[in-house]
């Protein structure tokens, strides 16, 4: 849900003032129209506030209309009238959206001009191009700062940080919610319908609390607003609010009874075409969660793959529809379904691959388009106002800001070290019982070629010794010898009645290791095996891992455990446990 869409379709419905029923005269010849006026012709085209009644011929008479007095307003809202006859098909919206852009820039109606990129923005963001959405977004935000139009710098705004929360910014959507809900309050009296903005943004409000676990806000917040919304068309908001805050409270029948009433509820809303995918994906997703709450994963199923068809619709994906792909995967490797397991572990896969590179993306520019102009904005206002009043604050005050700059880049680069250490382990866990053994020699007679037997030459050992050594490597590795704590290439070699030169190079050359990483990537890959089964252990902590994998250093192991993995041993135990609570 986007209340950028609704709160721009109530303004341009406020403008066209009075509205009646659309007429249906699919029959009437576009010419024969032009003579109405356009106050006529917008009565027409929108009805009753329902985008799906706008009737293509008055659009087009409207359109033609315009074109033939040379009036840039009217060609130029023509063209959008246009671009809502196509609601499913983006590029066409997006096609007569610049048309409208492209008519109307060089004029001073730049107030339209933002009303047009807001909605070029939401209806991007609502398929889920979100780079796009943000770069139309950040356009509005020029011109509605240009002119001082604080109605779309608010509705921008909140736009934005909708984007922020899709991708986990939580406190600096926050911060943007309050401020756009603080706006909108005080316009409540003063318009007809003035009450949908500021409920939209608080249901958005709440539901960033949920999303940063601040769940008692979020019920506070709710439970004063909920009897504002009755009986309005976005009731069904707070309903599906309250249900999904009843899930965390542990309700989970009661919560499965408010999701379902405020879907049925959203179903028959006029708007229900402008509430987006995020509160549909949110709705599955905790109807799916309460029934596998109460042991139902019959039914719980379903309601995560509606999310997936939502996703191959629209391709709006956030970070949440995770947990359903990982849900419908446990859920049919339960039941030994092998294609649908391959089939979801691929369509998660290609949406992690989305993810990032929309992650990425987003924040780069939110933060070189959006915070960081405002961080510079409000440090020049910072800088005017010291000089102005001689504050003996002043230096403290700038490196206060350049600290904030600089926690905020140690943030930004701290999370996406986590984003990368949480691939690496789920890339570790989905090939774990795909690995192959080591190539291993179990008889040198049976390997012909030239190149190897040049090795064996330089390595300048008998054949037969070669041999012997590699079936004690073999034994070796099967009885986990590595876990001996002081394990040397001089023990194991008088172990397997050789010597550690002879060793060693049998090692370099089959194991593509000198001794040292070897028995130490034996351990590791060890102890990641023993983590993924054994509860218990993952209750040890580093030290303890440590010697159970037969090292007798915490440091050493550590280093090893991220030289072999790319994350640290803690990293992995937590992301493991996670997995076993989920």
């Amino acid at each position: 849900m986007s209340i950028h869409r609704i709160i721009s379709f109530i303004i341009l419905s406020l403008l066209y003032q009075q509205i009646s029923y659309c007429q249906i005269i699919s029959e009437t010849p576009v010419d024969s129209l032009r003579t109405m006026s356009f106050q006529e012709l917008k009565e027409k085209i929108w009805g009753i506030h329902k985008i799906d009644t706008i009737n293509k011929v008055y659009a087009k008479a409207y359109l033609e209309k315009g074109k033939d007095i040379d009036n840039s307003f009217h060609i130029s809202r023509g063209y959008y009238n246009m671009s809502r006859l196509y609601l499913d098909h983006l590029e066409k919206r997006i096609t007569y959206i610049d048309s409208a852009i492209n008519v109307i820039k060089n004029t001073e109606d730049t107030n339209y001009l933002a009303f047009l990129y807001t909605h070029k923005g939401a209806i991007s963001e609502e398929k889920g191009v979100f780079d796009k959405a943000l770069n139309y977004y950040l356009e509005g935000l020029k011109v509605s700062k240009k002119t001082k139009n604080t109605r779309y710098s608010a509705i921008l705004q909140h736009n934005i940080a909708l984007l922020k929360r899709y991708f986990g910014k939580y406190e600096e959507a926050k911060e943007l919610f309050k401020k756009c809900i603080a706006y909108e309050k005080l316009n409540i009296g003063k318009k007809r319908n003035d009450t949908l903005p500021y409920l939209l943004g608080i249901s958005e409000l709440i539901v960033t609390y949920r999303k940063n676990k601040e769940i008692n806000a979020a019920i506070c917040l709710n439970d004063q607003n909920i009897k504002l919304a009755k009986g309005t068309d976005i009731e069904c908001l707070f309903l599906l609010n309250t249900g999904i805050i009843q899930y965390h409270q542990g309700k989970y029948k009661k919560a499965i009874d408010n999701i379902e009433i405020g879907l049925d509820k959203l179903s028959k809303s006029k708007y229900r075409l402008e509430y987006g995918n995020h509160y549909l994906i949110d709705s599955y997703l905790f109807l799916g969660k309460s029934y596998n709450a109460i042991s139902k994963k019959e039914i719980a199923t379903p309601y995560f793959k509606k999310i997936d068809s939502i996703i191959l619709k629209s391709n709006f994906l956030i970070p949440e529809t995770r947990f359903a792909y990982l849900k419908i995967i446990e859920y049919y490797k339960s039941r030994d379904d092998k294609n649908n397991q391959l089939y979801y572990i691929n369509r998660l896969l290609y949406n992690d691959s989305i993810l990032d590179r929309n992650y990425r993306y987003l924040s780069n520019k939110l933060t070189e388009e959006y915070d960081t102009p405002i961080l510079l904005e409000n440090k020049e206002k910072l800088i005017k106002e010291l000089e102005a009043k001689k504050n003996k604050f002043y230096y403290g005050l700038i490196t206060l800001l350049f600290l904030t700059l600089i926690i905020s880049t140690l943030y930004t680069i701290n999370y996406q070290k986590n984003k990368r250490y949480k691939v690496r382990f789920n890339e570790l866990i989905l090939s774990k019982n795909e690995k192959t053994e080591p190539e291993k020699l179990s008889s040198l007679k049976t390997r012909n070629n030239t190149n190897e037997s040049n090795s064996f030459a330089d390595m300048n050992i008998a054949e037969e010794v070669i041999e012997i050594i590699l079936k004690g490597l073999d034994a070796f590795e099967n009885k986990n010898g590595f876990l001996e704590a002081n394990i040397t290439s001089g023990i194991l070699a008088k172990k397997m009645n050789t010597n550690s030169k002879y060793l060693t190079k049998v090692i370099k050359f089959y194991r593509k290791k000198s001794f040292s990483p070897y028995i130490n990537d034996l351990r590791i890959d060890y102890i990641i095996e023993k983590l993924t089964i054994d509860t218990k252990l993952q209750k040890y902590t580093i030290k303890a891992l440590a010697v159970e994998a037969g090292f007798n250093s915490a440091e050493v192991f550590s280093k090893s455990f991220f030289k072999k993995t790319g994350v640290y041993p803690s990293f992995f135990v937590k992301q493991v446990q996670q997995l076993d609570n989920q």
